[in-house]
């Protein structure tokens, strides 16, 4: 008989957690991922995956995800709907269903969910409270529970920071003029590996924020220099002020009411952007010995240039 796998995980077709099913398959751990489509998840059962099919609305098939698991590694979410209460069903309440499924067929099971440094703060916008309703929604599960708030995730397959390579690439390079503004950043292969290290049976529990190995974040003129020397081009900052990105993001919000599918850049998403401290707090991260970041921000850089331009995105 096959061995039932030991880790179960969602979000395995995304960024972040194609790099955490990658990382944890090189390990020669066993896993069983949840795909909406199995036929575009191919690469997956590549790797040696099984598949089940179904999404976090789907309770058989969370059900059959985590039956027998002794993790479950739950990534999956959405990152912009068109409200908030949209995104606090989608994020809060797949959390929920899953930690029901865990209940019923894995509650001894250690849940490994990961969230958002953004839910510390979840007035600044809806995706912050959703990702805090999410939290809330793990905090049910009964047996073994940590709690990952990665910082900014960027790295090869990254749709999201794309943009900012882009704008990297002209003559002139807009910023942020938000000086005592800090993020702090984390590259994808280092938050994957800090998730598999969470997944030891030994390895503590509770809630842990991860970046790289500048705890205290980055300016946005230090993120956009680095973008601009990862490209090869001459940095030419142009201050933009935090009255412009609020109209901005107040204009996309407005015209976002019109498309078919909610714009990523909004009101909430420039207050976030505005919001003073996204460091890593000392009390909450990893203890080194159980993980530590490896990628400094301008190797990690680099390598997602190099990687945009091998597949042609940039």
């Amino acid at each position: 008989m096959t061995q039932k796998p030991s880790i179960a995980i969602t979000g395995a077709t995304g960024f972040l957690g194609g790099h955490v099913a990658k990382a944890l398959c090189e390990q020669g751990f066993s896993l069983r991922a949840l795909v909406r489509d199995p036929a575009r998840a191919t690469h997956l059962h590549g790797l040696g995956m099984e598949l089940v099919s179904g999404d976090l609305n789907h309770h058989n098939a969370l059900a059959q995800l985590v039956q027998d698991c002794t993790n479950v590694i739950h990534i999956a979410g959405a990152i912009k709907a068109k409200t908030e209460a949209q995104l606090i069903a989608i994020n809060g309440g797949g959390t929920t269903n899953l930690v029901a499924a865990m209940a019923k067929s894995a509650p001894d099971a250690r849940l490994v969910h990961i969230s958002s440094i953004a839910a510390r703060e979840p007035q600044l916008s809806a995706y912050a409270a959703s990702k805090a309703a999410s939290e809330a929604a793990a905090n049910i599960h009964g047996g073994p529970l940590v709690i990952v708030r990665p910082n900014a995730i960027y790295g090869p397959g990254d749709t999201e920071t794309l943009a900012v390579f882009k704008l990297a690439k002209n003559w002139l390079h807009p910023v942020l003029h938000q000086p005592k503004a800090k993020i702090a950043m984390i590259h994808g292969l280092d938050a994957a590996n800090a998730i598999m290290a969470l997944c030891a049976n030994n390895a503590p529990t509770g809630m842990f924020e991860i970046s790289d190995e500048q705890h205290q974040g980055y300016s946005w003129y230090q993120i956009t220099e680095a973008a601009v020397r990862a490209v090869g081009t001459t940095y030419q900052p142009v201050p933009i002020p935090a009255s412009v990105m609020q109209f901005a993001g107040a204009v996309s919000e407005g015209l976002g009411r019109f498309r078919r599918s909610a714009p990523i850049f909004n009101r909430g998403k420039v207050r976030e952007m505005l919001h003073g401290d996204w460091s890593t707090g000392p009390a909450l991260r990893i203890p080194s010995e159980i993980w530590q970041p490896q990628i400094t921000l301008d190797t990690g850089f680099a390598q997602t240039v190099a990687w945009y331009r091998h597949e042609g995105w940039l």
